[in-house]
């Protein structure tokens, strides 16, 4: 198995090289448009788009003239990044937390390779608080952990990197397992999922104690403490897997007990 973690932690590190360079490439191409459209940063994105596209704009021939050279030279960048990412699925799946991956409805392979990229081992960690701190979810002086300057920058040991694979599986988890009701009838059309139910409550819990907060304030900080639980819920079924503990009865009973939280 560390053979497996040590190749999706390499083949990770090369993908996010590669997809930064990529990012890279599209914003000299956007700064090139921005020079066309004299600095307008929102005619600029609709020169972009259209210079990749229909070419509908009079400005558009000359933005692709500028800059085809540089969406030329992302292809082979995007080529190989695609077929990195498919190795990282495939490595994903052959580890055996990957069934509890599975039946999380919004996780997935990709996002599962990004925190075994980032974190390695996550059985190796003490418990699930310092893994849930690698990733970015700590809660430090009764804030959230976070980039700090100075010496508090040791305490927080905060990485946006890792933070954004969860932020991202997050907002996966957020939409995935989000309930329908039909508008006209009332009627439930799909029960919301676990991790989604979890949120909900967080979120009551948050306008009850602090009405004056925000919405965003609230939505931000009951989605940090969803991912946070599928962290957890990660690391216990990680050290289950590998018979390094025992799963706990909150974990045999889940959906029901973790929907109770």
């Amino acid at each position: 198995m560390q053979d497996t973690i040590d190749e999706i932690r390499e083949q990770w590190r090369r993908r996010q090289a590669w997809h930064r360079a990529e990012k890279s490439l599209t914003l000299q191409a956007k700064a090139m448009c921005r020079r066309l459209c004299n600095g307008d940063k929102g005619e600029a994105e609709k020169l972009f788009k259209d210079a990749n596209g229909p070419m509908n704009d009079p400005l558009a021939p000359i933005a692709r003239a500028a800059f085809g050279p540089i969406i030329a030279a992302q292809k082979p960048l995007i080529d190989s990044r695609k077929l990195v990412e498919k190795r990282l699925v495939k490595l994903a799946k052959e580890l055996p937390a990957y069934e509890f991956v599975e039946s999380v409805n919004g996780f997935g392979a990709m996002g599962f390779a990004g925190i075994v990229g980032e974190a390695g081992d996550i059985g190796a960690y003490r418990n699930a608080s310092c893994f849930r701190k690698r990733m970015g979810l700590a809660v430090i002086d009764g804030g959230r952990q976070r980039r700090v300057a100075g010496i508090d920058a040791l305490d927080h040991g905060y990485s946006p990197a890792r933070r954004s694979v969860v932020w991202t599986i997050g907002d996966s988890l957020f939409k995935a397992q989000s309930g329908k009701v039909c508008k006209d009838t009332g009627e439930v059309l799909k029960e919301p999922g676990r991790y989604r139910m979890i949120y909900d409550r967080r979120k009551e819990y948050l306008e009850e104690r602090d009405p004056d907060s925000t919405k965003g304030h609230r939505h931000n900080s009951a989605k940090r403490y969803m991912e946070g639980k599928l962290m957890r819920d990660l690391y216990v079924a990680w050290r289950a897997c590998h018979g390094l503990s025992d799963v706990p009865k909150w974990w045999q009973d889940a959906p029901q007990a973790i929907a109770a939280e």
